[in-house]
């Protein structure tokens, strides 16, 4: 079984326990990204977030041939005490947990266009922004950062890990609070190895 693991944050520059078998392909599914969560180390992430804009993810294939074994493992790097939180999807339509209807669709769609891949998974947590601060908007995003930075006596670490995450996050991924971020603070997106990618000439499969 050809599995897929769709990331776009921290899952491709620091893959920490999760075995793949590829470099990352730059052709994911167009997915709505953004910084909309709130970790419990108070660090800003990027989760799906519907109603954000589309943006170019990324995948690589997992070295594990069975979901069960390839969930657990990415379960094991993201630190999830279940597997509720990684999703799953097959090619033939089969899925795990109940998965947002828009998102089911983009990424069967995907599968479909790739032929040799037989199921994707990835990293379903959502946003808790509303339980946290409200509506999301990525002013709100932004003001948020802005916070972390002026507390960073007691919140400094929390600001240094914001900071790295967004600065780090792959080059396709370009959402409006990153744009925002890059154009008040100053921050450059950092350059990723290219070790870690897969080049534009190699085949989107093993």
């Amino acid at each position: 079984m050809q599995i897929a693991i769709i990331g776009w944050g921290s899952l491709i520059w620091c893959p920490g326990c999760l075995r793949i078998k590829s470099n990352w392909h730059s052709d994911g599914p167009l997915l709505p990204i953004e910084f909309a969560r709130i970790s419990n180390d108070q660090r800003l992430t990027l989760v799906i977030h519907p109603g954000s804009p589309d943006q170019r993810t990324y995948w690589a294939l997992s070295e594990f041939e069975t979901l069960k074994d390839a969930r657990e493992n990415l379960g094991d790097r993201e630190g999830a005490k279940n597997l509720k939180n990684i999703r799953s999807l097959t090619a033939t339509g089969k899925q795990s947990e109940e998965i947002d209807r828009q998102i089911l669709t983009k990424i069967r769609r995907w599968l479909k266009s790739q032929g040799n891949l037989d199921a994707a998974i990835w990293t379903g947590l959502q946003s808790n922004w509303e339980s946290c601060r409200g509506r999301f908007r990525p002013e709100d995003a932004v003001k948020y950062v802005g916070e972390l930075e002026r507390a960073k006596n007691s919140a400094k670490e929390a600001f240094d890990r914001t900071r790295e995450y967004i600065r780090n996050a792959p080059a396709q991924i370009q959402t409006p609070v990153r744009v925002r971020l890059r154009k008040m603070k100053g921050w450059k997106d950092a350059t990723l190895p290219t070790i870690l990618f897969a080049g534009p000439n190699t085949k989107s499969r093993s």
